[in-house]
């Protein structure tokens, strides 16, 4: 069974049936964002690790969330922990443009790495080594906004999103090693969540 073949699997078998977005993670090879040691799991549906505590999401994981997010290509989109690049690459593929704020200086430096030299549109991507909790006044420009680590809660971002706007996050469940993926789809006078997207091992992202 090749790489694809086993992808395809996973995707199956997660109700991952979009044909876009199967097309786009089917154009972008995994393997050259995943570090040399981890090259031989790049296709499992496994959290790699990514060094300094914190893994790659699953490729269902990613799956899910492209799927869930309902990208259109005049989005502008903002991705909170951009680890690796890969998740960053696939949603560049289906939008108008992509911003990606990693504050891990090390993680910064391998995702922009591997992005110079495997992206297929990185003139639409634009990496920020910062913490966003100093910039949410920022957040509202974006129609989308992703984050990949999780927050113990909504509320210290939710009145800086934009009218319109669709969010995905992952909410910290205290002693469980999984967190919960959410999405916040935000109107002018309310919102709504959306609840069980998908569970995974994430890290809790620095709130200042």
């Amino acid at each position: 069974m090749n790489s694809n073949d086993h992808l395809n699997q996973i995707y199956r078998s997660n109700n991952i049936l979009d044909e876009k977005i199967l097309s786009v993670i089917r154009k972008i090879k995994r393997q050259s964002f995943v570090p040399e040691a981890y090259k031989s799991f790049s296709y499992s549906d496994i959290p790699v690790p990514l060094g300094c505590g914190i893994s790659m999401l699953t490729p269902s994981c990613e799956a899910k969330i492209l799927q869930e997010m309902d990208f259109h290509k005049n989005d502008n989109v903002l991705v909170i922990g951009n680890g690796s690049g890969h998740l960053t690459e696939c949603i560049s593929h289906l939008t108008s443009s992509v911003t990606a704020y990693e504050c891990n200086n090390t993680l910064f430096e391998f995702g922009n790495n591997n992005l110079n030299a495997h992206s297929f549109n990185r003139e639409k991507i634009h990496l920020s080594n910062k913490n966003i909790f100093n910039f949410l006044d920022k957040i509202d420009n974006y129609s989308k906004v992703i984050f990949t680590c999780s927050v113990r809660s909504y509320d210290c971002f939710i009145d800086y999103l934009s009218e319109n706007s669709k969010t995905f996050t992952f909410l910290w469940q205290g002693k469980s090693p999984y967190s919960l993926g959410i999405t916040i789809d935000k109107t002018r006078n309310s919102y709504t969540v959306s609840k069980n997207i998908v569970t995974s091992q994430t890290d809790l992202i620095v709130e200042i």
